[in-house]
């Protein structure tokens, strides 16, 4: 049996190498149990969210959760050991279609938009210039395992009502969802602050499952209004998905050097996210329109059954 007594080395040890080791304390296990610095077990912590990304079973956990287990290499694989010792063999990666489409609608996004993917999202409609968001939407996807592993993120703003932000950040989870393992949510601002509104401990599982997505949007962020317990609450999920360098993609009306709230969180959220810079314009209208006029052309091309004659059997008079 092996224990580590003290984490006072001259060595700093990797996120790797502090994950094979569960945290000691009062009434845990010992079994490869050893004491940690905040720095540790901070870097013990990124390591082990980062890894365990793919695995629905053990990603979306609390921090005392990963407190309790231990993760690490035995040649090939990757073995996980739960509080209790029991050990278990990670499958290896890759991402199924039911995994994808068990992903997508636990994301709780917008219904109208469950669907959506990169291609459906018509930058062509826009009159004004869009090469730089299209660009760095496009970089995002393309680079998303590294940006996602600094815990990097977007932020999608037009002061446009309808300018499409938050069916672009749809189509960025679908995307995403597709191509890479990790849970990924959806949440109205409003939503989450009502979530929330009985109080602030985090205990809520729904809201656990939100604070510690591997991918998370939140929407419409900077209509709340002002109020201490307001900034208390955006505080602890910005500075927690912060600190965990988990990305997250927001939406606004408002660029984020104008957001009314805690510099503290407004410094996190421009720290860990690219602009994505909307054009002033109201797509949503005229892809509205165009869907009346398309179904206004589908019934009347219909066939009417109502006015069309029965081609049933006549009885002949006499």
């Amino acid at each position: 049996m092996e224990k580590e007594q003290s984490c006072t080395g001259a060595t700093k040890l990797t996120g790797e190498e502090l994950a094979r080791y569960r945290l000691r304390k009062p009434g845990g296990m010992e079994w490869y149990a050893r004491s940690m610095t905040p720095e540790e077990l901070s870097e013990r912590r990124i390591y082990m969210r980062k890894t365990l990304v793919r695995f629905p079973r053990w990603e979306n956990m609390t921090n005392a959760q990963y407190e309790d287990i231990r993760v690490y290499r035995q040649g090939k694989y990757l073995m996980l050991e739960d509080g209790n010792g029991y050990e278990y063999l990670l499958p290896a990666a890759g991402v199924t279609a039911e995994e994808s489409e068990f992903r997508k609608i636990r994301a709780m996004m917008p219904f109208e938009f469950l669907d959506v993917r990169a291609k459906d999202f018509q930058w062509s409609r826009y009159q004004g210039d869009v090469a730089e968001a299209k660009g760095m939407v496009n970089k995002y996807i393309l680079h998303y395992e590294k940006l996602r592993n600094k815990g990097m993120g977007l932020y999608i703003h037009s002061g446009t009502k309808g300018s499409g932000k938050t069916m672009l950040a749809c189509c960025l989870l679908n995307e995403i969802t597709k191509r890479y393992k990790g849970v990924v949510k959806f949440v109205n601002i409003l939503d989450f602050l009502e979530m929330t509104k009985k109080g602030f401990s985090g205990d809520d599982e729904d809201v656990n499952n939100i604070r510690h997505a591997g991918l998370l949007v939140v929407d419409d962020i900077g209509v709340q209004m002002s109020k201490e317990w307001i900034d208390t609450v955006l505080y602890s999920l910005v500075n927690d998905r912060y600190v965990n360098r988990l990305p997250t993609i927001y939406t606004s009306n408002i660029p984020v050097n104008r957001l009314k709230m805690d510099d503290r969180i407004t410094d996190r959220i421009e720290s860990t996210t690219y602009s994505v810079q909307l054009p002033e314009e109201s797509i949503r209208k005229a892809m509205r329109e165009q869907q009346k006029q398309k179904l206004l052309q589908e019934i009347e091309s219909a066939p009417d059954s109502a006015a069309t004659p029965s081609q049933g059997n006549r009885t002949q008079q006499p």
